[in-house]
């Protein structure tokens, strides 16, 4: 029996690592692409390994495309910003608040991100345009914080739940107002989720790529909608695509890495039931 559990272990490492070999193996090549010359690229046979000292994919996109990348920096932690001070005030009267129709508007808040985002480009295209805003980073601010607002509210509200309402009643009673005990009372005890919606948030805004298309034209263009435009129609600039691949994968990737712990503790809050 013993011989048999482990064949079949060793029989799903085999498997769990040939899937994960298949997901990770045109990320590595793109990662090791960054360090390639175009002739390199090009080379039959290929080169397997790179010159890693050979910095200048680097050195280019970023003499040539950095406003793009602080636009989508920008971006993405302007849209943070925003929908933490809209979603962390909505969550929390929705949770706490006495209301006959809380759990229609609710579901109603989750309605709207069900909605692709180009099916709100061009109603947000006239809209921008009518305010001026059009090719600037504040319509991708504000772009971006309405789409993930309903996913904000709704994880917000999953964390709030958990505040004892005897501590809330307590710092009414004490004379704190709705905002100074959501602020210096309940968001306190619910860190690590915030955390987790600030950076769910902060990734989707910074992957995103329609809005910012359809939206920008030369001066608030985002890094990846730069990136696209290395995928032209009659040349592909490979090693520029791969160099700007691994610098657009890395905020994300570190931010995950740097705050795991926080994510793990905020996806489980509330999951059981005390």
């Amino acid at each position: 029996m013993s011989r048999r559990v482990a064949i079949n272990q060793t029989l799903l490492v085999a498997v769990a690592a040939g899937f994960t070999f298949v997901s990770t193996a045109p990320l590595i090549w793109m990662a090791l692409g960054a360090f390639k010359t175009v002739a390199e690229f090009i080379a039959i046979p290929p080169v397997w390994i790179p010159n890693f000292t050979y910095l200048r994919n680097f050195s280019d996109l970023w003499d040539n495309y950095a406003p793009f990348l602080l636009n989508s920096l920008l971006a993405s932690v302007g849209s943070t910003l925003l929908t933490l001070v809209l979603a962390l005030p909505t969550a929390f009267g929705l949770v706490h608040f006495k209301m006959r129709s809380a759990n229609a508007l609710a579901d109603w808040i989750l309605s709207t991100r069900m909605m692709p985002p180009i099916a709100a480009a061009v109603p947000l295209f006239i809209i921008f345009n009518w305010l001026g805003l059009l090719d600037s980073v504040w319509a991708l601010i504000i772009g971006y914080a309405g789409f993930n607002l309903p996913f904000a509210v709704w994880v917000a509200m999953s964390f709030l739940r958990r505040v004892p309402r005897a501590v809330l009643e307590a710092a009414r009673l004490d004379g704190c107002s709705w905002l100074q005990t959501l602020m210096w009372v309940a968001l306190p005890m619910c860190v690590s989720g915030l955390m987790t919606v600030a950076i769910f948030v902060f990734i989707f805004s910074w992957n995103e790529f329609m809005l910012a298309l359809f939206l920008t034209s030369r001066t608030a263009r985002t890094f990846p909608v730069v990136i696209a435009s290395f995928a032209a129609n009659s040349k592909m600039y490979w090693e520029y695509l791969s160099t700007s691949t691994i610098i657009q994968c890395l905020p994300p990737v570190i931010l995950s890495l740097v705050m795991q712990r926080r994510i793990v503790s905020g996806m489980t809050m509330g999951a059981v039931k005390q």
